[in-house]
């Protein structure tokens, strides 16, 4: 097999070189080809090639000498790449990346008629902290060429290009990353980080700086980039050394700005760093670089900086030696804990590494296998005509008053609020479902907020300036992000339109409040102030009990597929029974396999498919029978064609408040059994077609079935409950609960009247536990006094919020009383102000600096500070008459 392997850059080499080296290579052909016209990178790739492929020549589809302008380059390299490929006689094309400007053309060119294989060369999980409808995360569009298949690092990737958008139908193979999944130290790095030496405390760090080109690749302005450059470097000049590794791509004008900086040591930026390289010191700083595989490997912790006018990010990986941060401040605040203690503070939220990077140990194999299997992918049939409209449903009075309903004013902006906004899940569904029609009917700014791509609550309050309502998808942020809480504890204490969308069951809740108690806790205070909307009345009944006033149900939707094929409507000889969800305890695996075996058992030719991704969930005692075919996780188009080749769709999941794969089953005509506590049933009890079971056990299920296998699916029936989850009507409501008032409140927090909430801080009780990565106390007492006395506003206020919430030194009250006094937060002020007048300390030194704060607070203020003038001369004359009478 002749198999060509376009090339772009060094790296590609290097993937080459490994990919020829697999097992079974040698049967293969390979031929390099690439395309560069003003010769440089041409050069650079043969070099790279003559070290590492024993001298292996390199085509170039362009000669250095043509007098070619750019754009005609481009347009050239499509036709040129053709005929390699017809004259070469090349059975398969390797690329990887389709969407840089050769390798874009590239793909257009060759993808329908010879298989194309996309191998991912490097991280691709950066996130926008800001995103829109039309403004996607940095690679969101990878693999969107249509290629053969395509080769990817981790379950991250895969899940992105499987459920990027509703119809797309990749084939995905999870081979990992060549060089790093195949690596034994790396993966002794991932999974159990060595500890790094002993050092004593407060010892200089050796800090290096893994500086980035950001203006030159537009991600910051280059004004910005050099300010908090300059910034970061000067405060962490307070710790140690501090070292400067420029980029090899960097250019010069910036290389000698580099040079100015005071106290800095800048290296050669054509040093490539590898893990031996970084070894020796002792912290390394980055914005959004892959170089997290070597610091890994190094055992060097790594701090991720994203400071707030850089819109793209490193995503949050829970790895002890990671942290992403999102001010100077913070950073400071992670430099100087480990430069106290030698103790690196890591994520505690986020994934694990292994969710962006699978291990093996014969990737390259496995690569060459995939290339060795392609085939050219069929082409989309059109999408089919649309069904004819059916005649007005309702009366002529309810057809205009439907008419006028649906010219409710929708917001004119909106922000969701999120982790992540892909098919991958149900959870984001229906939330996109309706954004995606709020738009073709109506000129609506909607924006995206990914909360796991931010650090600071200040950052998303700034994205969120000029917004109208604000959506939260789910409780998980709330969960799952650091700033979760406290962003909506914020937004509520300044009256915005805040909106919970629930997808959570009693079972998700009793789960998060065992393993996420902290932030559980302080989700169950905002609930009654939040505007919940919820998928099903069960659901609804569940928030009632735990304070909301109001939930609105409002169901939930799924995208219109254009292919759509209904089950046959009788079971043939061999009924198959079909369940689509993640594979976890939750979702029944065990009940789901015992009713196969009972199935097997009473000699019915029953078949069972379960299709849906494998997730960690499972407990060891949970029976995975092999008498159910097990397909992984399938595409939205797959998903649908399962759907058709089956009978009934079991719903074997103990607990869900309105599945969307119900939806999906009765849209395509399926029979459906679930169990009775589910939210299906409260649409679907006493239609034909559909039965559920009280007791969830395998005999309950196993009758259920077999009594629904004999019924008749009512066509009248699901078609009224396809319509209550029709994207028209799904919209029409939503957009009415978003118009709805929110219930009536106390102000959240700090604006609270001092005799609504006596002994407390900032709207949380002293000593209140919170979900923060633990420090000592002393510790943050020195991170306050630093804040303040650099005029860190900020970050003062977020320490000193955290040391109030476990206790009430009185320097800390007195600092942040005259922070919030700046501010003109009387209120807080006077109340901080009393708390340091009962707590203990020198009473005339305490006194003295009540007054002196209270002369910022104005009117207000002169009561108070005359009061401390006199309490502070009887401190101090009690004082005075002590001694001398000790004296006597």
């Amino acid at each position: 097999m002749r198999i060509a392997v376009f090339i772009e850059n060094r790296n590609g080499v290097g993937l080459t070189a490994g990919i020829m080296n697999a097992p079974g290579a040698r049967e293969h052909t390979f031929l390099l080809v690439t395309a560069d016209l003003e010769g440089d990178v041409g050069r650079w790739i043969e070099e790279e090639a003559s070290a590492r492929l024993d001298g292996a020549r390199v085509d170039n589809l362009f000669r250095e000498e043509e007098a070619l302008a750019h754009a005609q380059f481009l347009e050239e390299t499509a036709p040129r790449i053709a005929d390699f490929v017809r004259t070469e006689s090349v059975d398969r094309l390797v690329l990887f990346n389709d969407r840089s400007q050769r390798g874009s053309r590239v793909a257009q060119a060759l993808t329908e008629t010879l298989p194309v294989v996309l191998v991912q060369d490097g991280h691709l999980d950066f996130h926008y902290k800001r995103l829109g409808p039309g403004l996607r995360d940095q690679n969101w569009y990878y693999g969107a060429s249509g290629p053969a298949a395509v080769c990817v690092w981790g379950p991250s990737t895969a899940q992105h290009l499987l459920y990027r958008r509703a119809d797309d139908d990749p084939v995905v193979h999870i081979t990992g990353a060549l060089g790093h999944s195949d690596d034994p130290g790396l993966l002794r790095a991932t999974l159990n980080p060595a500890p790094r030496p002993a050092r004593s405390s407060r010892e200089p760090l050796r800090i290096i700086v893994l500086d980035q080109p950001l203006g030159d690749q537009r991600k910051l302005a280059a004004g910005q980039h050099r300010e908090y450059l300059r910034a970061a470097c000067e405060a962490l000049a307070e710790f140690g050394e501090v070292a400067v590794k420029p980029h090899p791509s960097t250019l010069s004008g910036h290389l000698n700005w580099l040079g100015t900086l005071p106290g800095v040591t800048v290296l050669d930026e054509s040093t490539l760093v590898d893990a031996a390289g970084l070894e020796s010191y002792d912290l390394a700083l980055t914005f959004f670089s892959t170089t997290y595989l070597q610091t890994l490997r190094a055992g060097v912790p790594l701090v991720l900086f994203s400071p707030p006018p850089l819109n793209i990010v490193f995503p949050a990986v829970n790895h002890a030696l990671l942290r992403n941060v999102g001010s100077v401040g913070e950073l400071v605040d992670v430099v100087g804990q480990l430069h106290r203690t030698g103790k690196f503070a890591g994520n505690n939220t986020g994934e694990p590494l292994t969710h962006f990077l699978t291990f093996h140990d014969d990737v390259a194999e496995r690569i060459l296998t995939v290339v060795r299997e392609a085939k050219v992918r069929a082409p989309r049939a059109a999408p089919e005509s649309a069904e004819a409209s059916r005649a007005p449903v309702g009366t002529r009075a309810e057809r205009a008053l439907r008419a006028v309903r649906d010219r409710q004013r929708p917001p004119r902006s909106l922000a969701v609020l999120g982790l992540g906004f892909g098919y991958v899940t149900g959870v984001a569904i229906p939330v996109l479902t309706y954004t995606q029609a709020l738009l073709a009917h109506s000129p609506v700014d909607v924006r995206y907020l990914d909360l796991s791509a931010y650090c600071r609550t200040e950052d998303v309050l700034d994205a969120l300036r000029d917004i109208d309502v604000v959506l939260v998808n789910s409780l998980a942020p709330l969960w799952r992000s650091a700033i979760g809480n406290d962003l909506v504890g914020t937004l509520l204490a300044e009256d915005r339109a805040v909106f919970l969308y629930a997808h959570e069951t009693e079972h998700v809740m009793a789960y998060e409040a065992e393993h996420s108690a902290l932030r559980h806790k302080e989700m169950l205070k905002l609930l009654p102030q939040l505007s919940m909307l919820c998928v099903s009345t069960a659901q609804a009944d569940m928030f009632r009990g735990l304070g909301v006033t109001d939930p609105v149900v409002v169901y939930n939707s799924v995208p219109q597929d254009t292919h759509r094929v209904r089950a046959r409507a009788v079971p043939g000889a061999l009924p198959r029974i079909v369940m689509v969800g993640s594979m976890q305890d939750r979702k029944g695996l065990d009940l789901f396999s015992r009713v196969a075996e009972l199935a097997h058992a009473e000699g019915l030719p029953w078949r069972f498919a379960w299709v849906g991704h494998r997730t960690p969930r499972i407990a060891s005692s949970t029976l995975l029978s092999d008498r159910v075919t097990w397909t992984g996780a399938l595409s939205r188009p797959r998903v649908r064609e399962e759907l058709a080749a089956s009978d009934v769709f079991f719903l074997s999941s103990v607990d869900d408040p309105m599945p969307l794969s119900v939806v999906e089953a009765v849209q395509q005509r399926l029979r459906v059994v679930t169990y009775r506590r589910v939210g299906s049933h409260e649409v679907l009890d006493g239609v034909p077609g559909y039965r559920s079971f009280a007791d969830y056990t395998p005999e309950a299920a196993f009758e259920a079935l077999r009594a629904v296998l004999d019924e008749r699916v009512s066509e009248g029936d699901y078609r009224e409950v396809e319509e209550l989850f029709a994207i028209p009507a799904f919209t029409a409501r939503m957009t009415a609960a978003l118009g709805l008032p929110g219930p009536g409140r106390v102000p959240h927090g700090r604006d609270a009247a001092p005799e609504e909430d006596p002994g407390t801080a900032d709207g949380d009780a002293p000593g209140e536990p919170r979900a923060v990565i633990p420090q000592q106390i002393r510790h943050l007492n020195e991170d306050f006094k630093r804040h303040v006395a650099t005029g860190n506003v900020e970050d003062a206020l977020r320490v000193g919020t955290e040391i109030l919430r476990r206790r009430q030194p009185v320097d800390v009250l007195i600092g942040m009383a005259e922070l919030r006094a700046a501010r003109g937060r009387t209120g807080e002020a006077c109340r901080l102000l009393a708390a340091a007048a009962i707590a203990g300390g020198d009473r005339g030194r305490v006194w003295s600096e009540i007054s002196r704060v209270a002369a910022l607070l104005g009117p207000r203020g002169r009561a108070i500070r005359q009061l401390a003038r006199r309490e502070s001369v009887r401190a101090q004359v009690t004082h005075h008459s002590a001694r001398l009478r000790k004296g006597d």
